[in-house]
Protein backbone atom coordinates (compact mmCIF):
# COMPACT_ATOMS: atom_id res chain seq x y z
CA UNK A 1 0.00 0.00 0.00
CA UNK A 2 1.75 3.44 -0.76
CA UNK A 3 1.19 5.58 1.96
CA UNK A 4 0.94 8.66 0.13
CA UNK A 5 -2.20 8.03 -2.23
CA UNK A 6 -3.96 5.88 0.64
CA UNK A 7 -6.18 9.14 1.62
CA UNK A 8 -6.94 9.86 5.46
CA UNK A 9 -8.97 6.84 6.34
CA UNK A 10 -6.44 4.50 4.30
CA UNK A 11 -4.00 5.34 5.93
CA UNK A 12 -5.42 5.03 9.86
CA UNK A 13 -6.33 2.11 9.18
CA UNK A 14 -3.65 1.08 6.51
CA UNK A 15 -6.14 -0.77 4.51
CA UNK A 16 -4.40 -1.20 0.80
CA UNK A 17 -7.12 0.35 -2.05
CA UNK A 18 -4.85 -0.44 -4.61
CA UNK A 19 -7.13 0.78 -6.99
CA UNK A 20 -7.56 4.04 -5.94
CA UNK A 21 -3.68 4.24 -5.46
CA UNK A 22 -3.59 6.66 -8.24
CA UNK A 23 -7.10 8.19 -7.84
CA UNK A 24 -5.47 11.26 -7.41
CA UNK A 25 -3.39 11.60 -10.97
CA UNK A 26 -6.45 9.99 -12.64
CA UNK A 27 -8.76 12.83 -11.16
CA UNK A 28 -6.27 15.59 -13.24
CA UNK A 29 -5.81 13.63 -16.22
CA UNK A 30 -9.32 13.25 -17.28
CA UNK A 31 -11.15 16.58 -15.66
CA UNK A 32 -8.72 19.30 -14.80
CA UNK A 33 -6.49 19.13 -18.19
CA UNK A 34 -8.43 18.69 -20.40
CA UNK A 35 -11.33 21.42 -19.41
CA UNK A 36 -9.33 23.81 -17.79
CA UNK A 37 -5.73 25.52 -17.68
CA UNK A 38 -3.45 23.36 -15.44
CA UNK A 39 -2.12 26.20 -13.38
CA UNK A 40 -4.18 26.56 -10.14
CA UNK A 41 -5.57 29.99 -9.97
CA UNK A 42 -7.04 29.81 -6.53
CA UNK A 43 -3.90 31.05 -4.67
CA UNK A 44 -3.26 29.55 -1.23
CA UNK A 45 -1.03 31.90 1.14
CA UNK A 46 0.17 31.21 4.50
CA UNK A 47 1.30 34.86 5.08
CA UNK A 48 -1.82 37.08 4.02
CA UNK A 49 -1.42 39.06 0.64
CA UNK A 50 -3.02 42.25 -0.12
CA UNK A 51 -3.97 42.00 -4.23
CA UNK A 52 -6.23 44.74 -5.18
CA UNK A 53 -7.41 42.33 -8.25
CA UNK A 54 -8.46 39.77 -5.84
CA UNK A 55 -12.35 40.28 -4.59
CA UNK A 56 -12.90 36.70 -3.15
CA UNK A 57 -11.44 34.85 0.13
CA UNK A 58 -12.34 32.07 1.17
CA UNK A 59 -11.41 30.58 4.56
CA UNK A 60 -11.59 27.17 5.72
CA UNK A 61 -10.41 23.47 6.73
CA UNK A 62 -8.69 21.22 5.26
CA UNK A 63 -11.62 20.76 2.55
CA UNK A 64 -10.53 24.98 1.37
CA UNK A 65 -6.89 24.29 2.30
CA UNK A 66 -5.47 20.73 1.06
CA UNK A 67 -7.37 20.04 -1.92
CA UNK A 68 -5.29 22.09 -4.57
CA UNK A 69 -5.94 21.46 -8.09
CA UNK A 70 -9.09 19.60 -7.69
CA UNK A 71 -10.26 21.70 -4.81
CA UNK A 72 -13.40 23.89 -5.28
CA UNK A 73 -11.66 27.38 -5.49
CA UNK A 74 -10.13 26.41 -8.34
CA UNK A 75 -13.07 25.39 -10.14
CA UNK A 76 -15.04 28.34 -9.08
CA UNK A 77 -11.89 30.50 -10.24
CA UNK A 78 -11.71 28.97 -13.91
CA UNK A 79 -16.21 29.80 -13.97
CA UNK A 80 -15.17 33.09 -13.22
CA UNK A 81 -12.47 33.65 -14.86
CA UNK A 82 -10.45 35.32 -12.04
CA UNK A 83 -8.32 35.18 -8.57
CA UNK A 84 -9.52 33.61 -5.42
CA UNK A 85 -7.41 33.91 -2.71
CA UNK A 86 -7.49 31.35 0.51
CA UNK A 87 -6.08 32.50 3.13
CA UNK A 88 -4.85 29.28 4.99
CA UNK A 89 -4.95 28.83 9.05
CA UNK A 90 -2.93 26.69 11.41
CA UNK A 91 -4.78 23.44 11.56
CA UNK A 92 -6.74 22.84 14.66
CA UNK A 93 -7.50 26.58 15.14
CA UNK A 94 -11.28 27.79 14.62
CA UNK A 95 -11.02 29.04 11.31
CA UNK A 96 -14.45 31.05 12.20
CA UNK A 97 -12.88 33.11 14.52
CA UNK A 98 -9.47 33.84 12.19
CA UNK A 99 -12.25 35.35 9.92
CA UNK A 100 -13.00 37.58 12.77
CA UNK A 101 -9.99 38.64 14.24
CA UNK A 102 -8.80 39.37 10.23
CA UNK A 103 -11.78 41.41 10.33
CA UNK A 104 -11.80 43.11 13.85
CA UNK A 105 -8.10 43.92 12.91
CA UNK A 106 -8.99 45.90 9.70
CA UNK A 107 -6.92 43.22 7.84
CA UNK A 108 -9.63 42.03 5.44
CA UNK A 109 -11.73 45.16 4.61
CA UNK A 110 -8.90 46.82 4.27
CA UNK A 111 -8.13 44.65 1.14
CA UNK A 112 -10.04 44.52 -2.04
CA UNK A 113 -11.83 41.52 -0.68
CA UNK A 114 -15.81 42.00 -0.85
CA UNK A 115 -16.92 38.10 -1.02
CA UNK A 116 -15.89 35.71 1.66
CA UNK A 117 -16.55 32.14 1.51
CA UNK A 118 -15.97 31.20 5.00
CA UNK A 119 -16.15 27.14 4.88
CA UNK A 120 -16.50 24.64 7.80
CA UNK A 121 -16.80 20.83 7.74
CA UNK A 122 -20.37 19.73 9.24
CA UNK A 123 -19.22 17.77 12.26
CA UNK A 124 -17.90 20.77 13.63
CA UNK A 125 -19.88 23.62 12.42
CA UNK A 126 -21.87 24.03 15.36
CA UNK A 127 -18.67 23.62 17.80
CA UNK A 128 -17.13 26.23 15.97
CA UNK A 129 -20.12 28.57 15.42
CA UNK A 130 -20.93 28.61 19.41
CA UNK A 131 -17.03 29.27 19.90
CA UNK A 132 -16.73 32.49 18.10
CA UNK A 133 -14.74 35.31 20.05
CA UNK A 134 -16.34 38.40 18.41
CA UNK A 135 -13.68 40.25 20.38
CA UNK A 136 -10.45 38.86 18.86
CA UNK A 137 -7.98 40.28 17.13
CA UNK A 138 -5.44 39.32 15.04
CA UNK A 139 -1.96 39.68 14.95
CA UNK A 140 0.30 39.09 11.42
CA UNK A 141 3.50 36.75 12.30
CA UNK A 142 6.78 38.02 11.65
CA UNK A 143 8.67 35.05 10.84
CA UNK A 144 7.35 32.60 8.46
CA UNK A 145 10.03 28.96 9.09
CA UNK A 146 10.06 26.46 6.80
CA UNK A 147 8.02 23.55 6.84
CA UNK A 148 10.20 20.96 8.53
CA UNK A 149 8.87 17.12 8.63
CA UNK A 150 8.58 15.99 11.93
CA UNK A 151 10.10 12.24 11.84
CA UNK A 152 9.14 11.25 15.59
CA UNK A 153 5.40 12.86 14.74
CA UNK A 154 5.31 10.29 11.77
CA UNK A 155 6.67 7.39 14.04
CA UNK A 156 3.70 7.98 16.45
CA UNK A 157 1.26 8.48 13.57
CA UNK A 158 2.50 4.88 11.88
CA UNK A 159 2.36 3.09 15.46
CA UNK A 160 -1.20 4.84 15.94
CA UNK A 161 -2.44 3.90 12.22
CA UNK A 162 -1.21 0.26 12.80
CA UNK A 163 -3.31 -0.38 16.34
CA UNK A 164 -6.36 1.24 14.40
CA UNK A 165 -5.66 -2.15 11.71
CA UNK A 166 -5.40 -4.10 14.46
CA UNK A 167 -8.86 -2.50 16.27
CA UNK A 168 -10.10 -3.00 12.49
CA UNK A 169 -9.33 -6.55 12.26
CA UNK A 170 -10.63 -7.44 15.72
CA UNK A 171 -13.66 -5.32 15.80
CA UNK A 172 -12.82 -3.22 18.56
CA UNK A 173 -13.11 0.36 19.29
CA UNK A 174 -11.85 1.80 15.94
CA UNK A 175 -12.36 5.13 14.64
CA UNK A 176 -13.43 3.93 11.53
CA UNK A 177 -16.26 2.67 10.40
CA UNK A 178 -17.73 1.09 7.35
CA UNK A 179 -21.37 0.30 6.16
CA UNK A 180 -22.91 -1.73 3.65
CA UNK A 181 -24.55 0.69 0.59
CA UNK A 182 -27.91 -0.10 -1.17
CA UNK A 183 -26.61 1.33 -4.41
CA UNK A 184 -23.00 1.08 -6.42
CA UNK A 185 -21.12 4.37 -4.84
CA UNK A 186 -17.95 4.08 -6.11
CA UNK A 187 -16.45 2.75 -8.65
CA UNK A 188 -13.59 0.17 -6.80
CA UNK A 189 -13.56 -3.92 -8.56
CA UNK A 190 -14.36 -4.93 -4.39
CA UNK A 191 -15.57 -1.92 -2.16
CA UNK A 192 -18.83 -0.31 -4.72
CA UNK A 193 -20.74 -1.16 -2.29
CA UNK A 194 -18.85 -0.02 0.79
CA UNK A 195 -18.67 2.99 2.79
CA UNK A 196 -15.75 4.11 5.12
CA UNK A 197 -15.98 7.03 7.06
CA UNK A 198 -14.28 8.56 10.81
CA UNK A 199 -16.92 7.10 13.22
CA UNK A 200 -15.90 9.38 16.05
CA UNK A 201 -16.24 12.54 13.97
CA UNK A 202 -19.12 11.82 11.66
CA UNK A 203 -21.26 10.90 14.81
CA UNK A 204 -20.31 13.78 17.02
CA UNK A 205 -24.03 15.05 16.26
CA UNK A 206 -24.79 12.73 18.44
CA UNK A 207 -23.20 15.18 21.65
CA UNK A 208 -24.76 18.23 20.72
CA UNK A 209 -27.82 19.62 22.48
CA UNK A 210 -30.22 22.12 21.46
CA UNK A 211 -28.83 25.09 23.33
CA UNK A 212 -25.28 24.18 21.18
CA UNK A 213 -27.50 24.50 18.57
CA UNK A 214 -29.74 27.71 18.79
CA UNK A 215 -26.35 29.21 20.29
CA UNK A 216 -25.13 28.15 16.87
CA UNK A 217 -27.88 30.17 14.99
CA UNK A 218 -27.92 33.29 17.13
CA UNK A 219 -23.86 33.48 16.09
CA UNK A 220 -24.48 32.95 12.60
CA UNK A 221 -26.83 35.62 12.70
CA UNK A 222 -23.94 37.67 14.07
CA UNK A 223 -21.20 36.67 11.75
CA UNK A 224 -22.93 37.64 8.77
CA UNK A 225 -23.87 40.80 10.47
CA UNK A 226 -20.47 41.41 11.30
CA UNK A 227 -19.20 41.37 7.83
CA UNK A 228 -22.35 43.02 6.44
CA UNK A 229 -21.52 45.99 7.85
CA UNK A 230 -17.64 46.41 6.19
CA UNK A 231 -19.65 45.81 2.88
CA UNK A 232 -19.05 42.00 2.47
CA UNK A 233 -20.84 39.66 1.61
CA UNK A 234 -20.36 36.38 3.43
CA UNK A 235 -21.05 33.14 1.94
CA UNK A 236 -21.48 30.13 5.02
CA UNK A 237 -20.50 27.05 3.14
CA UNK A 238 -21.16 23.77 5.05
CA UNK A 239 -18.78 20.90 3.42
CA UNK A 240 -21.09 18.04 4.85
CA UNK A 241 -19.92 14.69 6.47
CA UNK A 242 -19.63 11.75 4.42
CA UNK A 243 -22.02 9.74 6.87
CA UNK A 244 -24.20 12.49 6.98
CA UNK A 245 -24.02 12.43 2.64
CA UNK A 246 -24.64 8.67 2.50
CA UNK A 247 -26.92 8.58 4.90
CA UNK A 248 -29.89 7.85 2.83
CA UNK A 249 -28.31 5.09 0.68
CA UNK A 250 -27.22 2.54 3.65
CA UNK A 251 -28.60 -0.61 4.16
CA UNK A 252 -29.30 -0.56 8.13
CA UNK A 253 -32.26 1.86 8.25
CA UNK A 254 -31.75 1.91 12.06
CA UNK A 255 -28.88 4.63 12.16
CA UNK A 256 -29.30 8.27 13.35
CA UNK A 257 -29.96 11.08 11.24
CA UNK A 258 -27.82 14.67 11.31
CA UNK A 259 -30.46 17.08 11.67
CA UNK A 260 -27.99 19.44 13.63
CA UNK A 261 -27.72 22.02 11.10
CA UNK A 262 -30.77 22.12 8.62
CA UNK A 263 -31.84 24.87 10.93
CA UNK A 264 -29.08 27.22 9.70
CA UNK A 265 -29.91 27.41 6.06
CA UNK A 266 -33.21 28.84 6.79
CA UNK A 267 -32.18 31.68 8.51
CA UNK A 268 -33.82 35.10 6.65
CA UNK A 269 -30.72 37.13 4.90
CA UNK A 270 -27.95 34.41 5.67
CA UNK A 271 -26.16 32.87 2.70
CA UNK A 272 -26.23 29.47 3.42
CA UNK A 273 -25.17 26.60 1.17
CA UNK A 274 -25.25 23.52 2.79
CA UNK A 275 -23.57 20.70 0.70
CA UNK A 276 -25.53 17.28 1.91
CA UNK A 277 -28.85 17.74 -0.39
CA UNK A 278 -26.58 18.82 -3.76
CA UNK A 279 -24.32 15.70 -3.26
CA UNK A 280 -27.37 13.21 -2.19
CA UNK A 281 -29.18 14.53 -5.71
CA UNK A 282 -26.19 13.68 -7.18
CA UNK A 283 -25.79 10.05 -5.76
CA UNK A 284 -29.61 9.69 -6.45
CA UNK A 285 -28.66 10.49 -9.80
CA UNK A 286 -26.16 7.45 -9.98
CA UNK A 287 -23.47 9.46 -9.47
CA UNK A 288 -20.29 7.60 -8.16
CA UNK A 289 -17.17 8.42 -6.15
CA UNK A 290 -18.76 11.90 -4.89
CA UNK A 291 -16.63 11.37 -2.09
CA UNK A 292 -13.36 9.46 -2.21
CA UNK A 293 -13.61 5.79 -1.27
CA UNK A 294 -10.68 6.28 0.45
CA UNK A 295 -10.85 9.72 2.10
CA UNK A 296 -13.07 11.92 4.37
CA UNK A 297 -12.86 14.37 1.41
CA UNK A 298 -15.12 15.16 -1.79
CA UNK A 299 -13.59 14.23 -4.97
CA UNK A 300 -12.87 16.62 -8.11
CA UNK A 301 -16.55 15.84 -9.02
CA UNK A 302 -18.20 17.43 -6.16
CA UNK A 303 -15.81 19.99 -5.91
CA UNK A 304 -17.10 20.98 -9.60
CA UNK A 305 -20.32 20.49 -8.42
CA UNK A 306 -19.98 23.09 -5.44
CA UNK A 307 -18.06 25.69 -7.78
CA UNK A 308 -21.11 25.74 -10.09
CA UNK A 309 -23.37 26.12 -6.85
CA UNK A 310 -21.34 29.22 -5.34
CA UNK A 311 -21.53 30.33 -8.67
CA UNK A 312 -25.39 30.99 -8.17
CA UNK A 313 -24.60 33.20 -5.11
CA UNK A 314 -22.09 35.35 -6.95
CA UNK A 315 -24.10 36.02 -10.62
Amino acid sequence: MSQRFAGDIGRLIKLPFKKYDQYAGYARAATLQENFVVDTLAWSYDKFRNDDLIKIMTIGDSFSGHLGLMGYQNYLAHLLDNRIINYRFKIGDNQLNTAVSLLNSGIIDSTNCRILILQNVGRFTIENLCGIDFESFYELPQNFKKFQINKEKIKDINLFSLCSFIRLRLNYKNPVDNRNLKQLCFTHLFLSRKLYYYYEGDMHFQKLTKADIDKAQENLIRLNRHFSEKGIKMIFLIAADKYDVYRPFLKDDSLPVDTTKEGLSKIPDVCVVDTKPLFQEMIRNGEKDVYMLHDTHWSYKASEAVARELLKYLQ
